[in-house]
């Protein structure tokens, strides 16, 4: 049997803040990175959509923002779901690991999950 790949780097700027969803068998954390390509002389941008988990996850929504700058090394994923009666596609980036490239700014209004330096070593590390 041929081994597989499926690896994914990308580095782009959070187009809102992120969203955290707690379920019974792990933290969730989604958003969306862009990307803006210059091709000879034009321009496109692309939209990721990122999901990430567990203390990760929380850390995302802890410490990322509209605007922020990050590195995101992942797998491709797709998935699809019906909608009224229509099948729909998804394809999103599981995050692997998640690099913070721009300042932290705390927002002391949103609810922030609870982590320690432990967890934090335990993702990063």
């Amino acid at each position: 049997m041929a081994k597989t790949f499926n690896k994914t780097i990308l580095i782009g700027r959070l187009g809102q803040d992120p969203t955290f969803k707690q379920t019974e068998k792990t933290d969730i954390t989604h958003f969306s990175i862009c990307q803006t390509i210059r091709q000879n002389d034009k321009e496109s941008t692309q939209w990721h959509r990122i999901c990430a988990f567990g203390k990760q996850a929380q850390l995302c929504y802890k410490y990322l923002h509209k605007g922020d700058l990050c590195c995101i090394e992942g797998r491709l994923d797709s998935s699809s779901y019906t909608k009224n009666g229509e099948k729909k596609y998804v394809q999103s980036i599981i995050a692997e690991n998640i690099t913070f490239l721009s300042s932290s700014r705390r927002n002391e209004n949103r609810p922030q999950p609870e982590t320690t330096e432990d967890d934090i070593l335990k993702v990063f590390g």
